[in-house]
């Protein structure tokens, strides 16, 4: 599913953004696994990028080329497992593409917490406010110890 600043833009306001962000089901055999089947479309593994974030290795790649850079990455928790389950089907520049849920982008965004994640929650509030599960949100926010962050764009969304 399309996570990251592409999914903001198709759930929110969009913004520039340098690459596009997958979440895949797969576990680390099937991440190698599909950065070799992407060679041949002319993408190729950002090996500097893999040494320059170690940490990251196994469960996540970066794909380069052709002027696209597309960062594809395994579930980190359960709520991103379970989320792909939610995901939504959008049409896109006459494509059909799996999203994240809106709800479950503005979990990810807190998750990851840098001041254009909240911006981007904040904007995906306003613009799909009554598509929201609130109560789903609520929960897994507490579950993942970001409930604060939750309240904050949830005030911060609200119309003056």
């Amino acid at each position: 599913m399309i996570v990251g600043a592409v999914a903001v833009g198709a759930w929110g306001r969009p913004r520039a953004t340098a690459d596009i962000d997958i979440t895949v089901l797969v576990d680390e055999t099937g991440l190698q696994e599909l950065a070799r089947a992407a060679e041949p479309l002319g993408l190729e593994v950002d090996r500097q990028w893999l040494e320059w974030n170690p940490l990251l290795q196994g469960a996540h790649v970066r794909l380069a080329g052709a002027g696209v850079v597309v960062d594809a990455m395994r579930p980190r928790d359960g709520h991103e497992e379970g989320a792909i389950q939610r995901r939504r089907e959008l049409s896109l520049a006459g494509h059909r593409l799996w999203f994240a849920a809106p709800d479950d982008l503005i979990l990810m965004k807190l998750k990851v917490g840098r001041p254009r994640d909240f911006e981007d929650a904040v904007g995906v509030l306003v613009a799909q406010r009554e598509a929201l599960d609130a109560e789903y949100m609520a929960e897994w926010a507490a579950r993942l110890g970001i409930a604060d962050e939750l309240a904050y764009v949830l005030r911060e969304s609200q119309p003056p």
